[in-house]
């Protein structure tokens, strides 16, 4: 029994390890995105969240069966673009 405790207790160790290293990849492609966008003219940034919203409406109307949560993806998408260039 405790062999067990301990292996489930070592899965669960390398599972928040992996939790964590996936949380600061997405929050360096969320600074690497907001920089990018501050980039760009209001002409190319007008461009370019019409062409995502409509990529974006496509992408979830879909039954794309490997996404989990397409409603959550569209959420997290147009929050970043609200984001205005300077």
């Amino acid at each position: 029994m405790k062999n067990l405790i301990a292996e489930l207790l070592v899965k669960l160790a390398e599972k928040d390890a992996e939790l964590d290293e996936q949380d600061a990849r997405i929050s360096a492609l969320e600074c690497l995105v907001t920089l990018l966008i501050g980039q760009m003219s209001s002409t190319d940034f007008y461009s370019f969240t019409t062409r995502i919203n409509e990529d974006i409406t496509q992408f979830t109307s879909c039954n794309n069966t490997h996404l989990k949560h397409p409603e959550l993806i569209q959420q997290h998408m147009r929050k970043l673009l609200q984001l205005k260039p300077k």
